[in-house]
């Protein structure tokens, strides 16, 4: 088992490089995958017939180089974008919101961006169900409702106008 390990040096880097890119799936960081690039790096030398010193020296050097030069680039194009730019839920704050059901400030679901959220009133109000409100903030899995401001017109054909 020995030998054959020694001789097929190439699947310990494979299996390495693969154990690598499932630690970034993870993290999502790009250092596992920097890493895992040495790691096939070295396999390459393996399968080339490499000796086993000249495969580490190369697995080192190039995931330094991927290290140092590939990843800061690359996270600065994965992070681009302005830094007050909303994501998520910050930007739902001031979106618009269907009540599910009769939301008190201890109660309550209603439906945001197509998403149902457990709703909760602020100020004391309640908001009846199928009657719109706005997201005044989130936490967590809540969204915190105010009511909107709504006028009441007569209906200028009914009778009573």
């Amino acid at each position: 088992m020995i030998e054959w390990f020694g001789e097929n040096l190439w699947a310990a880097w494979l299996s390495l490089t693969f154990v690598l890119l499932v630690l970034e799936v993870f993290t999502l960081d790009m250092l596992f995958l920097m890493l895992s690039a040495g790691a096939l790096a070295a396999m390459t030398v393996s399968l080339a017939g490499g000796d086993g010193w000249i495969q580490v020296v190369v697995a080192a050097i190039t995931a330094l180089l991927m290290l140092g030069a590939v990843r800061p680039v690359a996270l600065k194009h994965l992070k681009k974008g302005s830094p007050d730019q909303l994501t998520n839920i910050d930007r739902m704050q001031g979106m618009e919101a269907h009540a599910l059901e009769s939301v008190t400030d201890t109660e309550g679901l209603a439906e945001v961006d197509g998403g149902t959220w457990t709703a909760r009133v602020v100020g004391g109000h309640t908001i009846e169900a199928g009657t719109s409100a706005v997201v005044e903030s989130v936490d967590g899995a809540t969204v915190y409702l105010k009511p909107t401001s709504r006028i009441d017109w007569p209906d200028p054909h009914s009778p009573q106008a």
